[in-house]
This record gives C-alpha cells, structure tokens and sequence, in this order.
C-alpha cells in the first residue's frame, strides 16, 4: 500500500513540475530578452533497474524544457550507467543536474545517499 501512495505523491509533484515548467516555457517565450541557454549534461544514474530508468527518463522528458536524449553503459565496472539530458534553460548546469538529483530521489526515496550523481 505505501507504493501505492508513494506512486500518486509522486504523480501529483511531477504534475506540478510539468505546470511551472510550462509557465516558464511561456513566459521566456513572451519574453525573448530573457533568452536560452541550451546544454546537455551526463547525469550518472543511481536507480539501476529498467522500470526505474524508463520512469525517470520519461519524467524527465514529461517536463517542458527537459528530455532524455540518451543511456550509456558504464566503460568500467563499479561506474554508473550515464543519461544524457537536454536543457533548454542551462545557465547552471549544476542546478540542471541538482534538479535531476531531486528528481531521481523523488522517484525512488531508497537512492539517497548512493553515489552515482
């Protein structure tokens, strides 16, 4: 049961990310002096199973100004898998990969800690 719980807390906060992503979208659109700052980052992945890839990289690409653009396999043993991850607003990629963080450990609580990214 606290899966089932844990599945719809995070649906609802990944609704609200879709919702200020797509105001952001919006208002730099209407604003063109604010601009775009394009950047793709590695992010070294701490969820290992496929099922927790496929949702985080579809949550990702879910939210306006984000997307998955691919999965590499680790060169070394012991190395994390790697996503690339596309963002439109990039002026920080620390803060692009700081979200991505969050997000991952909104996803699967139990990753928190674990070294990866």
């Amino acid at each position: 049961m606290g899966k089932v719980f844990h599945a719809v807390g995070y649906g609802v906060w990944l609704f609200g990310q879709v919702y200020v992503g797509a105001w952001e979208i919006l208002r730099r659109t209407l604003k063109p002096s604010v601009g775009y700052c394009p950047v793709v980052v590695r992010y070294p992945l701490r969820v290992r199973s496929q099922k927790l890839i496929a949702a985080f990289s579809t949550s990702i690409t879910m939210t306006p100004g984000t997307m998955s653009i691919g999965l590499r396999d680790p060169d070394a043993e012991g190395v994390p898998r790697t996503l690339l991850v596309h963002a439109v607003f990039g002026e920080d990629p620390d803060e692009v990969l700081a979200g991505l963080r969050d997000m991952e450990e909104r996803l699967a609580p139990e990753i928190k800690g674990r070294t990866g990214a």
